[in-house]
């Protein structure tokens, strides 16, 4: 039996329960606190618990006499285990240890009726709450307690202890060797003895004793700061911060901040939690996606954790969600730790923050900082008395549109290879699936994997040039001394198969292993060089938002994410430049960025900043495009090139978070497909872009 407020790791035991004929049971459990104030002793009066349905997998009860278990040692009793943690890791709920006797000595009403006969062992979860009151066995005697050292110091990870009671050390029984657990063994014959203490036997070969040695270190800082400092100091911290952000609210006094868990009114004591588990909501009421909210937070130098922190029962708890929403979601796509937050209008996760002694009272203000800044709505007051909102998108509007500006198309540039360098020119033919050849191959790694830059920077070393006379592409690196050169014209005998890239179908061709082996030595890593000769994408033919077209309306693609082509304004870049420019005023490094560190195909000049946000349809020379909106931009934009190194920096991300946030997402340019006019069949002429031409733009 375990409360369903349980860690996935205690949900790991369930499975080799049920594996072995047992029954498993989720419990809900609430404690009535204002009884516990009245009574002030420990009595099964103060909880109500409510029972799930059994769990059982086969038709056989657990065997008695069962060989390869904890029950051999027992032939005349059930041996039952409840399983809670002291602190739940996602709502910070802190259970009362005097659970442990109650359930030891079989007082606790609603316990399994066909069970009480049996004995009762418990085990404490208290690898979040050890960090800041752990638990006196002197006082609460349980089986088992698992503590983290990680959760405790900060440091090493993927080190805890479990802590087992000599009496309950004696029924595990453990097949699983190694060294370190045998006394004596042959290999060619059934004859092993094991070592007798209990710690020796559940090694699982050599321990990590490296970082064993450095525990030392953080028992020292424990034992001088002592734990109880580090709970009211930590609870303080986290009381506070929890009252403010309880008082946020949007211009229209709507609430922001939802908080799972725990009452926000209660003096800070040592029972508070040193987290606080919550998510944003939108004036309109809408859910800010925890995705979006540990992006910007990342941009602002600030840890946290969001998801459902692997405990499955405590977040579908707090969130809501049911077992038909659980089950949904996972078949429209969710798993853990996937950039799905919000389904039909229903988080699928949220947000933490944990404070623990090295936090300061700055960190908590900083923290609000950066809640008020980037999530609550601000009025500010115009010349003419209106009242408008700072957070969201300035569009141009409409009436401004009419007044159009000699715009001109300043730079073409083609990335043949997916992520890597591309190159410019003066002019170039337009195909149906865009620009002739642009990101038409791609890289694949030894699993499968598309590689880009976010993986494999050193992508971004690579150079490539098209002579459209000689029908070749050139491959350059600066780790191969050898010119790469692929036939743009050869048609392809090699293994033809078919690829996903990002949800999308496309039939591949592959080249010899000689191409593979001088990709594989450029990046440093085995992969697979493909070409693109044809996209299984189907035709959307609904409209968005503003009138536009879905981002699936492509009947052509090469390897691109979403829109054909991508433009970018050089008014806009220069209005970025000027914030980062006094963004970077207090002593900070000096960035500044050009139209390149966004990968941009067109680039337009004569505008005016973001009026190409604006703009549905474009027009130059002969041909003419579709606007599919504005760009999500992501890390990838924080990358440069300085002296062959690749840099990563929170620039200009963080900065275009600041103004150009919409919707959980960061636009910066304007996804184009081309209208190449044909209707399947016939042959259209081919249309060439030029450096120089006009753009007309529609905003009908």
């Amino acid at each position: 039996m375990y409360t369903m407020e349980n860690h996935n790791s205690v949900l790991g035991i369930r499975e080799y329960a049920l594996s072995k004929g047992a029954t498993a049971l989720a419990v809900d459990i609430e404690e009535d606190k204002g009884l516990e104030k009245k009574h002030g002793s420990p009595s099964s009066d103060l909880f109500k618990i409510s029972r799930h349905s059994n769990q059982r997998r086969g038709g056989d009860v657990l065997s008695q006499n069962c060989q390869n278990g904890s029950l051999s040692a027992v032939s005349e009793n059930n041996w039952n285990l409840f399983a809670f943690p002291s602190e739940c890791n996602f709502s910070g709920q802190k259970f009362n240890l005097n659970l442990v006797k109650l359930i030891k000595e079989g007082n606790l009403v609603g316990l399994p009726s066909q069970q009480q006969q049996g004995q009762w062992m418990v085990l404490i979860d208290a690898a979040k709450g050890c960090a800041t009151e752990p638990p006196n066995l002197d006082v609460y005697p349980a089986d088992f307690v698992v503590c983290s050292f990680y959760k405790i110091f900060g440091y090493p990870t993927g080190l805890g202890a479990l802590i087992v009671k000599n009496e309950a050390a004696s029924l595990l029984n453990k097949t699983y060797f190694s060294g370190g657990t045998v006394a004596a063994s042959i290999a060619d014959i059934d004859f092993v003895q094991k070592r007798k203490s209990i710690e020796q036997v559940l090694e699982d070969g050599t321990i990590s004793f490296l970082s064993i040695a450095s525990l030392q270190h953080g028992f020292k800082i424990i034992e001088m700061l002592t734990t109880s400092a580090i709970a009211l100091h930590t609870s303080s911290l986290a009381t506070y911060v929890r009252k403010k952000m309880l008082y946020m609210k949007h211009r229209n006094k709507k609430n922001v901040c939802i908080i799972y868990g725990q009452e926000a009114s209660k003096v800070a004591d040592l029972k508070t939690s040193p987290t606080i588990t919550f998510n944003l909501k939108r004036e309109d009421g809408t859910w800010f996606g925890y995705r979006e909210v540990e992006k910007l937070a990342s941009l602002s130098g600030i840890h946290l954790r969001t998801g459902c922190f692997c405990n499955p029962g405590a977040c579908a708890k707090y969130l809501g969600l049911s077992h038909s929403d659980l089950v949904s979601n996972f078949e429209a796509g969710h798993v853990c730790w996937d950039d799905n937050d919000v389904i039909k209008g229903k988080p699928t996760g949220a947000v933490r923050i944990s404070f623990g002694y090295i936090s300061t009272y700055q960190d908590a203000e900083e923290f609000l900082k950066f809640l008020q800044s980037s999530f609550v709505s601000k009025p500010i007051a115009s010349s003419n008395g209106h009242t408008l909102s700072m957070n969201t998108l300035n569009l141009v509007d409409n009436q401004s549109q009419q007044v159009v500006p000699d715009v001109r198309l300043k730079s073409i540039i083609i990335y043949p290879v997916k992520s890597c360098q591309g190159f410019s020119v003066q002019s170039w033919p337009l195909a149906a699936g865009g620009l002739k050849y642009d990101r038409e191959w791609l890289l694949q790694g030894s699993g499968g994997e598309i590689l880009t830059q976010k993986k494999v920077p050193e992508l971004a070393s690579i150079r490539t040039l098209i002579n459209l006379e000689l029908g070749k592409l050139f491959v350059e690196s600066p780790k191969r001394k050898d010119k790469l050169q692929i036939s743009l014209l050869e048609n392809l005998t090699h293994l033809t198969a078919e690829v996903d890239v990002y949800g999308q179908r496309y039939e591949v061709e592959s080249y010899d292993e000689n191409v593979n082996t001088w990709f594989s030595e450029a990046i440093g890593r085995h992969c697979t060089f493909m070409r693109c000769s044809s996209s299984k994408k189907s035709l959307c033919t609904s409209t968005g938002q503003n009138g536009r077209l879905c981002r699936d309306t492509r009947s052509k693609l090469s390897f691109v994410n979403e829109g054909q082509l991508l433009l970018i304004s050089e008014e806009s870049v220069s209005d970025l430049n000027s914030r980062l420019s006094s963004s970077n005023g207090n002593g900070k490094q000096h960035v500044l960025v050009d139209a390149m560190r966004f990968r941009p195909n067109i680039v337009i000049s004569g505008s005016t900043p973001y009026r190409e946000d604006n703009w549905k349809r474009l027009h130059i020379g002969d041909a003419y495009f579709t606007s599919m909106g504005g760009c999500n931009r992501c890390q990838m934009i924080n990358l440069h090139q300085n002296a062959g190194q690749v840099i990563k920096s929170k620039e200009p991300l963080a900065t275009l978070a600041s103004y150009r946030r919409e919707k959980g997402k960061i636009l910066f340019g304007v996804l184009l497909n081309y209208e190449d006019g044909s209707s399947g069949e016939e042959t259209v002429a081919e249309r060439w872009l030029q450096v120089g031409q006009e753009v007309h733009t529609s905003t009908e």
